[in-house]
């Protein structure tokens, strides 16, 4: 049973600080998650629920008063999965945001539930298994260093958690192409298959997500290239997820033509999101990202 406490409580603490870290690199994200939820100014809850996981991880693999710290590990996951569940049911959300940009390949609700099902009761093994006085034969002092470690690694995640914040959605390397992006080699024929462009018009195309803030807020900025007549027609190229992109429609009902694509093809087009090319004669003239420019400036 020992053994089985030491294994478990290892297993629980890398599975927390991986989350917390992964969120950290990835703050901007995650904070944009959490604002889909509805509630303004809940994207201040990321670098509190980052500090929390990671102070958490290094709890349980320091085994500071583990039953301790695997009752508040079982909570904390008990609250994040209500608030998710609720995400799901009511506010269509499918990416519950665990492991940053890596979350974005568990396009199903039910995986991150067995998951978090399975990290409870990993938990409730270590309450059960360790013996309630134990902590307290331990060195005093040595308990108040595990305490610092934990707290200088929160404190760690937090300043990684700055570092994370961003001014745009970047998508994740691992799905980033070996080739260089159209953005640095602007060739229209990387574009041709998703769009059948006529060399004899202007284009704006908007290339974002459906699920990144900074996108939805350039999004009406988009639509005026057209209404403005600066271009002939706007094409809006967006990574593809349905339940996402209803609620997106049903916000802010575009009026122009959306195509979706994969993460990968998305991958290959741009690093960074959103992006806006201006495609004039046949050629890519100009690109812009983590920003769209107001169609103002090329009006007379």
């Amino acid at each position: 049973m020992k053994y089985l406490s030491y294994i478990l409580t290892t297993l629980l603490g890398l599975v927390f600080l991986v989350s917390a870290f992964a969120k950290a690199w990835d703050a901007d994200l995650f904070a944009d998650l959490l604002l889909q939820y509805g509630w303004k100014g809940f994207s201040i809850a990321a670098p509190v629920i980052v500090f929390t996981e990671a102070v958490l991880g290094m709890l349980l693999l320091l085994r500071y008063r583990p039953r301790q710290s695997a009752w508040a590990a079982v909570i904390f996951l008990i609250l994040v999965s209500l608030g998710y569940a609720y995400g799901v049911l009511f506010k269509g959300i499918e990416d519950c945001g665990c492991f940053g940009s890596l979350s974005r390949y568990e396009s199903r609700p039910w995986m991150t539930f067995v998951r978090n099902a399975v990290l409870m009761i990993c938990g409730a093994s270590i309450i059960i298994v360790e013996r309630p006085l134990c902590s307290k034969t331990k060195d005093r002092y040595a308990q108040r260093l595990q305490h610092l470690i934990a707290l200088f690694v929160g404190a760690v995640v937090c300043f990684c958690c700055g570092l994370g914040m961003k001014r745009s959605y970047s998508l994740p390397k691992v799905l980033v192409d070996s080739r260089k992006s159209i953005v640095e080699r602007p060739e229209i024929e990387q574009l041709a298959g998703i769009y059948p462009f006529s060399p004899d018009s202007t284009y704006a195309v908007y290339l974002f997500s459906f699920t990144c803030l900074h996108c939805q807020n350039y999004f009406a900025n988009v639509e005026q290239y057209e209404q403005m007549q600066v271009v002939d027609k706007v094409i809006g190229i967006a990574i593809e997820n349905t339940k996402a992109q209803e609620r997106f429609e049903r916000l802010y009902q575009p009026q122009i033509e959306i195509r979706t694509i994969p993460h990968n093809t998305m991958a290959s087009l741009t690093r960074q999101l959103p992006t806006l090319l201006i495609i004039r004669n046949g050629s890519i003239e100009k690109t812009e990202q983590g920003f769209v420019t107001s169609p103002g400036i090329y009006l007379p």
